[in-house]
């Protein structure tokens, strides 16, 4: 989910390996000694976009030797995207083995050259899992305004008070502003296990809601060991952490630098506009 959801954000699209079922040809064997099993299969299959094709001659869907426990989806290795098919399909055929078709004579002349041969077995039950239907996230443009006013405000009075370069940020939620309620600090300096320094940001948006920028002399802090991915964004690279399809975090690390944007608690801000407000990190100063 998350890499449908960063590729989205990002604009890219998604490579898929696997042909669609439009594109699949499958035929289906019975290998679990229950009458009509491949004729359900087969329809089922069908239904779900499968094109399904009999075996030739008009011989009779049976598999040469029986029962199976596990139904075996056997790929023609010859045909590209034959493999990839059948690793789709075993998600709808579970559970179920995958290989390519063996140098059985006898099963070779029940194939007319599809794809994918399947040979329901003893764990099929004539019925396969509902389609999923999955959530696929829209692109939108970043809900930001440019603005480094407020960034340049919270970090001046620091810039002598850390060992490491500050980032202001440019480019800030367009509801957002700098965290003034009562009891509530919307910038502050402290030490992280003794050994480095960082400053945290806190902004509110419109909705009541609280996301931040940390910044830090920790490059390789434990949180940050599970990142989601990798991107170059506009000349620097930043890992970008995924909670589902929200984009919880995006870190930029320069040396032994690292400069965090977080999301609220409840993710509310759009993925692009995550990444847009890192983008729009720049250097407030160089540390002497």
């Amino acid at each position: 989910m998350s890499k449908v959801a960063n590729a989205t954000a990002l604009g890219n699209k998604i490579k898929t390996k696997a042909p669609p079922p439009q594109q699949t040809t499958v035929t289906v064997l019975n290998g679990n000694n229950v009458p009509g099993a491949a004729a359900n299969a087969s329809y089922l299959l069908a239904q779900r976009g499968y094109l399904m094709v009999l075996p030739p001659n008009g011989l009779e869907p049976n598999a040469p030797t029986s029962p199976y426990f596990h139904s075996q989806i056997y790929f023609d290795a010859k045909q590209r995207g034959a493999e990839e098919a059948a690793l789709a399909l075993q998600k709808l055929m579970q559970p179920a083995d995958v290989r390519a078709v063996p140098k059985n004579p006898k099963l070779k002349a029940l194939d007319p050259g599809s794809m994918l041969l399947v040979v329901v077995g003893e764990t099929f039950h004539n019925t396969l899992p509902p389609p999923t239907v999955a959530s696929v996230p829209h692109r939108q443009p970043p809900v930001v305004r440019f603005d480094r006013g407020p960034g340049d405000e919270l970090l001046k009075s620091l810039v002598s008070k850390v060992p490491f370069r500050l980032e202001v940020p440019t480019v800030l939620e367009r509801n957002s502003y700098p965290d003034t309620l009562p009891g509530d600090q919307s910038v502050r300096l402290y030490w992280i296990q003794g050994h480095h320094k960082a400053i945290r940001m806190v902004f509110r948006t419109g909705g009541n809601e609280f996301w931040g920028i940390q910044e830090t002399n920790w490059a390789d802090a434990p949180v940050l060991a599970d990142r989601s991915f990798q991107h170059d964004l506009g000349g620097r690279e930043f890992s970008l952490y995924y909670t589902g399809p929200h984009l919880h975090m995006v870190v930029l690390r320069v040396g032994d630098r690292s400069y965090w944007v977080v999301n609220t608690l409840l993710d509310s801000l759009s993925n692009e506009t995550m990444l847009a407000i890192a983008k729009g990190l720049k250097p407030l100063t160089a540390h002497k």
